[in-house]
């Protein structure tokens, strides 16, 4: 009697040792931080219709991308979407991190807006410009400055958050402001003027998934898990046009004739341009960090060139990995 209690004891203490301390502890979901930007949706649109694996991901919207990336610095969120010209930033700051997925890329969604008395960015000259100042908003304001032979001296920058813009705009505060979705739309149908879009920069404006190299130790079956969910997303996007952009739309709040539009001036890379993008070899998205960590060196956005070499994460794309 005492021999098979003495067993069942063990076995209980053995079942009891399985099910706490002597089993790893599971992965905490891996939060990933966005601001409110239409190329993130399908994010959202792959929680809500329940492709990430169960406990995989958290999403935390941010107001704003400068909050995103105060948000990884702190380590408060393990993963973000941010603009390259943003992860570079992050990187030439000591982040350790990888680029695992290139999100979408822009064709005109980001943009310069002014008001109607001035008519191009020559124009801008004396003139006080709306941007946030240490993320996209520099980096495009940069580029167009330098395409229209103006100098940073020559204008007055304001900083702004991307939630201060349309205020500001509106008020008078500024004569021109860098912004985007869904700035961009309200301003444009209150009288602004288009006079510098990232059409005009092809290949530098573009969004990418970044992961904090510590969560990437953990393991990859959460990443895998977010990565699936998203090209599940941009699926059901291209064959359920319309109930995709009325779940996204009610998200953010706007119509969903007005968030179909917002993607006119944006393209999401599939799978295999991605994994060619992602690729160790050359590659255009190599190409244009290279040339993008240049002019932000030369235009002190940035104080170091980081090592674009071992910035991409290329294996979790790879045939098989899905």
């Amino acid at each position: 009697m005492i021999k098979r209690r003495a067993t069942r004891l063990w076995k209980a203490l053995v079942i009891a040792c399985l099910l706490t301390a002597c089993t790893p502890e599971l992965a905490q979901p891996l939060r990933i931080g966005t601001n409110i930007w239409p190329g993130y949706e399908p994010l959202y649109l792959a929680g809500e219709l329940g492709y990430f694996g169960k406990d995989s991901v958290r999403l935390v919207e941010y107001t704003s991308s400068s909050e995103v990336m105060r948000a990884f610095r702190n380590n408060a969120i393990d993963a973000a979407g941010l603009t390259l010209d943003e992860a570079l930033q992050l990187a030439s700051l000591g982040a350790d991190l990888k680029i695992v997925l290139v999100m979408d890329i822009s064709s005109g969604a980001d943009v310069i807006l002014s008001r109607q008395g001035v008519k191009s960015i020559k124009d801008l000259k004396g003139k006080r410009i709306g941007a946030e100042t240490n993320a996209l908003g520099a980096y495009m304001l940069t580029r167009a400055l330098e395409i229209a032979g103006l100098s940073s001296s020559e204008v007055t920058v304001v900083s702004l958050e991307i939630s201060e813009h349309e205020h500001a705009f509106k008020e008078g505060m500024v004569d021109a402001v860098v912004t985007f979705e869904p700035v961009k739309s309200d301003l444009l149908a209150a009288g602004a003027r288009n006079i510098f879009d990232s059409s005009r920069i092809p290949g530098e404006i573009l969004d990418v998934l970044v992961i904090r190299s510590g969560a990437l130790k953990q393991g990859d079956v959460r990443v895998r898990s977010i990565l699936r969910g998203w090209f599940r997303a941009l699926e059901y996007m291209s064959k359920n046009q319309r109930p995709a952009a009325e779940i996204m739309a009610k998200r953010e709040g706007v119509s969903a004739d007005r968030l179909l539009s917002s993607f006119g001036g944006l393209r999401f890379p599939s799978l295999e341009e991605n994994r060619a993008m992602l690729d160790n070899g050359p590659s255009v998205l190599r190409a244009s960090a290279e040339r993008l960590a240049a002019v932000m060196a030369e235009r002190k956005l940035i104080s170091s060139i980081p090592d674009i070499n071992v910035l991409f994460a290329a294996q979790y794309l790879k045939e098989g990995a899905l």
